[in-house]
């Protein structure tokens, strides 16, 4: 491939990615950044490892593109704690050639391309392509993933509608049928009975059509961005699922100590996210059939940060697979009732689309999800 159709290629995997460059020599600092931003949507750069750090950690990055050798922490401790802090990050490593013994440690922590000194421009091309279409698969791949998870929110759904229009449908049924014995008494149309009884029945129906515009409402998806509260995302949630909580016998409690606006899709994260961690409680209370079956929602903060908990006492996980819920394909359920996506997908679009993290820890004989934003 040559360097046009490879520059072409950069710029249609590129053109939506966020890339944190640490560099601390300024004339290559500059003159790389000036490169990356004519691909990139965003070029944020650091002349040290420390003020990457904070960067990262304050932001949300496709790429991170670092030197070895910087004052402060080196490149090999930026990627330490990079990838401690989120494993599957691509990281890319600038390196002279007398840096080679490094290059075992960062192979080890995972890094994906390294880019020899003095950069060539054709070289770095390359490596940026090579990391921008991995990302723009696994970013595809997970798109498809979420239209799995959407149909099993799709059958919440629908069994929400199910029990909203069984009784008026039973109701509708019942004034059918008596319809001809009220409205004809002594063999004469009673015509104010039948008016009373078609406006009962134009009642239920407004009603099953309320219902459908409210599950339309709480469930309309939007691809664009918006302020959003916390509390009404999860409230969402609660909407779809609170007729199969009551009818289950399952205590719901709220514990809403503060409410935040978050940036982002609300549908995605009050479907995606909090909607599996409930579906996934009822799951387990369900199976488990413990004493006073509930699950506690509590929004509060940590470090002025919002922190979200959702803790159901259908018993606890055994602490050899706790820490593999969020693998794809890992499930505790039995094939026919579950895929193993729903935690895997939550967790990647907490940390692509919020920057957050999400952990699980077994807690008085039942399990408690932590999203931290």
């Amino acid at each position: 491939m040559n360097e046009y159709a490879i520059k072409d290629e950069l710029q249609r995997h590129a053109k939506d990615m966020r890339v944190l460059y640490a560099e601390d020599n300024e004339d290559i600092r500059e003159d790389i950044a000036a490169i990356l931003k004519k691909f990139f949507d965003v070029v944020d750069v650091a002349e040290d490892g420390d003020k990457a750090l904070d960067m990262y950690e304050a932001g949300c990055y496709d790429i991170v593109m670092s030197d070895i050798r910087m004052p402060g922490i080196s490149g090999i401790e930026l990627t330490r704690a990079i990838k401690a802090l989120n494993p599957e990050q691509a990281v890319i490593i600038t390196t002279a050639y007398d840096d080679h013994k490094y290059m075992h440690e960062l192979i080890n922590l995972g890094v994906d391309k390294f880019v020899t000194k003095p950069i060539e421009i054709l070289t770095l091309f390359t490596g940026l392509l090579h990391v921008t279409t991995r990302i723009s698969y696994r970013k595809a791949h997970i798109t498809d993933m979420l239209a799995v998870v959407r149909l099993s929110a799709m059958n919440e759904v629908l069994s929400g509608i199910a029990h909203h229009w069984r009784q008026p449908l039973s109701a509708l049924g019942m004034y059918a049928q008596e319809l001809p014995e009220i409205c004809y008494m002594n063999g004469q149309l009673d015509i104010q009975t039948l008016v009373n009884s078609v406006d009962n029945m134009m009642k239920l129906i407004k009603s099953m059509s309320q219902t459908i515009d409210e599950f339309r409402q709480h469930c309309k998806s939007t691809d664009t961005k918006e302020a959003f509260s916390i509390v009404s995302a999860i409230n969402d949630a609660v909407f779809i699922v609170e007729d199969t909580l009551s009818g289950n016998g399952i205590n719901l409690i709220k514990d809403y100590e503060t409410d935040i606006t978050l940036e982002g899709d609300k549908r995605r994260f009050s479907n995606v996210l909090i909607l599996e961690l409930l579906c996934n409680g009822i799951d387990a209370l369900l199976t488990e059939k413990p004493d006073n079956p509930h699950i506690k929602v509590l929004v509060t903060t940590k470090d002025n940060r919002p922190v979200i908990t959702v803790f159901n006492n259908g018993s606890s996980i055994n602490d050899k697979i706790i820490n593999k819920l969020y693998e794809p394909y890992f499930s505790t359920k039995s094939v026919a009732s579950g895929s193993g996506l729903g935690l895997y997908l939550a967790k990647m679009m907490l940390k692509l689309d919020f920057n957050g993290t999400i952990s699980s820890v077994n807690v008085d004989n039942g399990v408690e999800f932590r999203i931290e934003l």
